[in-house]
């Protein structure tokens, strides 16, 4: 466990630079996403998506990276923690580099590979588990578009946020 918790520290503190670095350069941040351990559980990562495009262009989406004990020996799994149009709110979702497929992970990748994976798979509108199913071809789009439009206020009250 404390070698995985040196690991998980040395991530967290690329993510800062790499932020700190961003806005130094450009005067904001120019990834898509922001991302940093929960200060009670370094195991847990919270972050947040923006920067879209299409159906989710202006809308923030607040999810969680929840690591095994025994990171990186193990894969993380990945939720969006609310609604977006694209997930069920809360669900694990199937990737290949989550721990639905602990065959396919490979211990070099780190916290924001899996959030990268997540933002690529989600951009192509495919389905997995974890993927809503429930809606009508026109409804998807409008309910996308509806998504982002009330996020921004759904991730700033947020608790964990």
């Amino acid at each position: 466990m404390q070698k995985s918790n040196m690991r998980l520290q040395r991530e967290s503190k690329k993510v800062k630079k790499d932020v700190d670095s961003q806005i130094k350069k450009s005067g904001k941040i120019t990834d898509n996403y922001v991302c940093a351990p929960d200060p009670e559980d370094p195991f847990t990562w919270y972050f947040v998506i923006f920067g879209l495009a299409d159906n989710f262009e202006g809308g923030y989406y607040f999810g969680k990276v929840v690591c095994p004990q025994d990171y990186p020996a193990r894969p993380p799994y990945i939720m969006i923690m609310m609604d977006n149009g694209s997930f069920n709110p809360n669900d694990k979702i199937c990737l290949s580099i989550t721990d639905y497929h602990p065959e396919s992970w490979n211990p070099a990748w780190t916290v924001t590979h899996i959030i990268l994976g997540c933002i690529s798979f989600w951009m192509q509108g495919e389905s997995t588990a974890g993927s809503l199913y429930s809606f009508w071809k026109d409804d998807k789009d409008y309910h996308q578009k509806k998504a982002a439009f009330l996020s921004k206020k759904t991730v700033l009250e947020h608790p964990k946020f």
